[in-house]
């Protein structure tokens, strides 16, 4: 059996900002030709006729073929990854290095006080990690998490283009092509994203661990460290002792014998008014191989755990990924069907009758809701105007949402919900060009849920594309047929409007 291509992060997004390029590309037949040659001369020849059916095989072979030499986001989203996990394990060995020797702190008045070194070195950890757990259970602050990732993408892709101001109108185009196509890894696709910051984090836990065993190794055997105890929690050397050995239990249950007695806790019980000269020595050294135990078991070995965790479900949620979407429907089609020659423009005529024409239920509609595209929001007055002009609603209500953030969008879905019953019909404003159609499909599902308690529902897709000044245009010829596609393919039940002055 033919193992399956494996796809890594920076794969998709290079294969994202190469799909993309081709649906800007100007002249589509050209685009098509090349990718049957391809085909022909440097993909098929490689694969077996089982595994020329496979979409993840066969466009990682056109990924390879066409990556070349050129800078592609995946670049620089591992050049990125790689500067971030070093400064991870930089910044976690030096900072728990630099804590622990902190919590070491001895001039021979005071012993060093074993809770308070375990609650600035691991108790930390643990507070954290329950917080963590918190942001995990709750699907409210997970979903801001997850749209402040995806804002401080796009907000990062912005200077970006921004910096490059300088660069020629067509190097700028490109670039901020490029960029998008890190929104493209929206909705289902944006998990892999996620998981990796979570790698990253478990990487700083683990050398922060690493850091401090090496401070505390360093202060045993190269300084003179004594150690005690004085806590409110234990009020006596036998609750002490039970805390201790409970929480020794399972290196115990080893054969490791890291562990202070009864004696010796006894013995390292200290009150601050009256210092080190009453304690035992021998008793004192006793409690750095247990507080080596207790770093590695409680602090080390759960970081590995989560760190291996999260690198386990960004590997699951790479394969997860699909190319079923229109615009890989579309590249997966040049590359497999037959290449049809025709001398017609590739940008003659404009939209089909079917989608410039405005069906009879949307201007009987009455009442309305509108949900306009955040980038559209510019042109929010114009496009209001022209549903009421064109469909004859009475707007109910009108709300600016990211259509490529299924997840999001609570505040205005609920005003939305709110207005159906007396505005059953609603209509929702998309640009053309866009590429995030995953997302969009479960954006959809969402307000088509939303709108189901309510009779006589009825939806619309109004297509809207943006002229130099920001001002709403009448959308590409093939990016309506793209979008009218797309809905059609999806069963959505939407009819597609295309916006015309």
């Amino acid at each position: 059996m033919p193992r399956p291509e494996k796809w890594t992060l920076a794969d998709r997004l290079d294969f994202e900002a190469l799909v993309a390029a081709d649906e800007r590309a100007p002249d589509p037949a050209a685009i098509a030709a090349r990718d049957a040659r391809l085909w022909q001369e440097q993909i098929a020849p490689g694969l077996t006729a089982e595994e020329a059916t496979e979409r993840a095989r066969v466009f990682h072979r056109w990924l390879e073929v066409r990556r070349g030499s050129e800078t592609l986001p995946g670049k620089w989203f591992t050049t990125v990854w790689h500067w971030f996990m070093g400064l991870s394990i930089f910044g976690g060995a030096v900072l728990g290095f630099l804590v622990a020797s902190g919590a070491l702190y001895y001039a021979g008045a005071r012993p060093v006080n074993v809770a308070v070194f375990l609650a600035v070195t691991v108790g930390v950890q643990w507070i954290l990690l329950v917080w963590s757990l918190v942001v995990i259970l709750s699907r409210g602050v997970r979903a801001a998490s997850q749209r402040l990732l995806a804002r401080l993408g796009e907000s990062i892709g912005q200077a970006i283009a921004g910096a490059a101001s300088h660069l020629s109108g067509e190097q700028r185009v490109r670039l901020r092509g490029e960029l998008a196509s890190l929104r493209q890894l929206s909705g289902r696709n944006l998990q892999p994203l996620g998981w990796a910051p979570l790698v990253a984090m478990q990487q700083f836990g683990v050398w922060w661990n690493l850091g401090i065993v090496a401070a505390l190794l360093a202060r045993v055997f190269f300084t003179d460290v004594a150690f005690g105890w004085e806590s409110t929690v234990a009020q006596s050397p036998d609750g002490m002792y039970t805390l201790v050995h409970a929480l020794a239990t399972p290196w115990l249950a080893l054969g490791f014998d890291f562990c202070p007695t009864l004696q010796q806790v006894e013995h390292s019980w200290f009150h601050y008014q009256s210092g080190v000269g009453a304690l035992d020595r021998v008793a004192m050294a006793s409690w750095w191989p247990w507080l080596l135990m207790m770093v590695l078991l409680y602090g080390f070995v759960p970081r590995g755990l989560l760190r291996a965790y999260f690198e386990i479900q960004m590997g699951l949620s790479m394969r997860r990924l699909s190319f079923d979407e229109p615009r890989h429907r579309a590249a997966w089609h040049r590359l497999t069907g037959p290449l049809i020659q025709s001398n017609r423009p590739p940008h003659d005529g404009a939209p089909s009758s079917e989608a410039t024409s405005i069906p009879k239920a949307a201007t009987q509609a009455g009442a309305g809701c509108v949900l306009l595209a955040s980038s559209l929001a510019g042109a929010h007055a114009e496009i209001e105007r022209w549903v009421t002009t064109n469909l004859g609603w009475r707007i109910a209500c009108s709300e600016n949402v990211e259509i490529d953030y299924p997840s999001g969008n609570d505040d205005a879905l609920e005003r939305f919900a709110a207005a159906l019953p007396q505005a059953p019909a609603w209509l929702v404003v998309v640009p053309a060009p866009f590429t995030a159609f995953a997302a969009f499909t479960q954006f959809l599902a969402r307000v088509t849920k939303l709108a189901e308690p309510t009779p006589k529902s009825a939806g619309f897709i109004l297509v809207i594309a943006l002229d130099a000044q920001g001002k709403p245009a009448t959308p590409d010829a093939q990016w309506a047929r793209y979008w009218s596609d797309f809905l059609r393919a999806e069963t959505t039940g939407c009819a597609t409007l295309h916006y015309t002055p």
